[in-house]
C-alpha cells in the first residue's frame, strides 16, 4: 500500500499561500485600500510647532500607491517615485528619484516630501487617507 501524497501537497500549497500573502503585505501590496486611487493632499497638522494648514491646491500634491510596493507622486511642479511598505496600519514611505524643476516660492513641495518620508502609520476612513508622521498628520482626499 502506497502512502498518499495528497496531504503533503495540500500542506505545501497552504504554506506557499501564507508566505505569498505575508510577503505582499510587507511589499506594500496588502495596503488595505491604499492602492487604486490617486490621493490628493488636502491638509496637515504638526505638533512642534503646533499648527494646522489647508493645502491651497490639492491637485498639485498627489500620491498613488501601486500594488507592487512602489508609488508615484506629484510634488507641485515635480514628479517623484519611490517605495513603500505596510504591516498592519504601519506605513513606511521611501521617496526615490525626483525631477528637479524649480517650483514657485510658495510651493509646499519640500514640506510635502518631508511629511511622506516621516510617515509612520495610516488610516482610511470615509474615503480619506490620514498619514501619521513623526510630528503630526497629513490628510488626503
Amino acid at each position: 500500500m502506497r502512502p498518499s501524497l495528497r496531504p503533503l501537497a495540500l500542506a505545501a500549497a497552504l504554506t506557499t499561500l501564507v508566505v505569498v500573502a505575508a510577503g505582499c503585505d510587507m511589499l506594500g501590496g496588502g495596503g488595505g485600500g491604499l492602492t487604486g486611487k490617486a490621493w490628493q493632499w488636502s491638509a496637515s497638522t504638526t505638533t512642534a510647532p503646533a499648527s494646522q494648514s489647508v493645502v491651497p491646491d490639492p491637485s498639485s500634491y498627489t500620491i498613488e500607491f501601486k500594488s507592487d510596493g512602489t508609488f508615484a507622486a506629484k510634488a507641485d511642479c515635480n514628479q517623484v517615485s519611490g517605495n513603500y511598505t505596510t504591516s498592519g496600519s504601519s506605513l513606511t514611505i521611501v521617496p526615490g528619484p525626483s525631477t528637479l524643476v524649480a517650483c514657485p516660492d510658495d510651493s509646499m513641495a519640500d514640506l510635502y516630501l518631508a511629511g511622506l518620508a516621516a510617515t509612520q502609520s495610516y488610516a482610511i476612513t470615509s474615503d480619506q487617507l490620514v498619514l501619521t508622521t513623526t510630528d503630526g498628520t497629513m490628510t488626503f482626499d
